[in-house]
């Protein structure tokens, strides 16, 4: 794919909103998209929460359900003891660096237990092709814990080349979904992979944004010039078509 032909697929969206910071998993959103979603799945955050915390703020009424395998409330609260415990210890030996490096971390677990043991959840499930105790599939999970209504759910995914079998899964359930943000990392050698997801997303969505490693796609020379984190926003095309709020 030509980096030229890669900008004419871009769609006009006049209401872009970035959301979060940049390199912090942050996205650029349409203003329309915001305002209507009612359920925000944040795929893969792991610790790095700022994302959806920034959309919560943008909309107090949307409801965040974050997904990591590695996190549950439990898990948060011994990270923040064990902070807590390393942060002392580094301060009683003269370390203060170290203790203040400790104390961010410990601060940083206490919002985000906050954050998600209020209205929102925490859900412990690995995003799978299966569903079971462990795992979740994609669609499952957007069926399950997304909005009925349509386009009123908003995907936040964070994945790789082996996971781009997702997409059939956004596609079968793209009625109720708004916009998907996908932060895709690494980007394959063979650039025509992220050609053929691209495409495959453009059925039921079109794509208004694409940087690369915090660069627009339109301020680079060519596609071989790309680099990792790829971010991509898709707005579902019935959206598209509606005017700006």
């Amino acid at each position: 794919m030509e980096i030229n032909k890669l900008q004419r697929q871009l769609s006009q969206c006049g209401d872009l909103v970035r959301v979060g910071g940049p390199h912090e998993r942050g996205h650029q959103v349409p203003a329309r998209a915001i305002s209507r979603t009612k359920t925000l799945l944040s795929l893969g955050a792991n610790d790095n929460w700022r994302f959806d915390k920034a959309f919560q703020a943008l909309n107090p009424e949307c409801q965040i359900i974050g997904v990591d395998h590695k996190l549950s409330l439990s898990s948060v609260l011994s990270e923040a003891f064990g902070s807590g415990v390393k942060s002392l210890r580094s301060a009683l030996s003269g370390k203060l660096k170290q203790s203040k490096r400790h104390a961010d971390s410990l601060l940083n677990q206490i919002l985000l237990y906050t954050f998600y043991s209020s209205s929102n959840r925490l859900l412990r499930r690995r995003v799978s092709t299966q569903t079971n105790e462990v795992d979740i599939s994609l669609e499952t999970l957007i069926a399950v814990y997304g909005t009925i209504d349509d386009n009123a759910t908003m995907l936040n995914i964070s994945m790789s080349c082996d996971e781009y079998h997702l997409v059939d899964d956004i596609i079968a359930l793209e009625s109720m979904l708004s916009v998907v943000t996908i932060e895709l990392s690494p980007i394959p050698q063979c650039i025509k992979q992220v050609e053929a997801f691209i495409a495959r997303m453009s059925e039921s969505f079109d794509i208004v944004y694409v940087s690369s490693n915090g660069v627009d796609v339109d301020k680079a020379a060519s596609i071989d010039c790309l680099a990792a984190p790829l971010e991509l926003t898709f707005m579902n095309k019935r959206l598209s078509a509606s005017s700006a709020a």
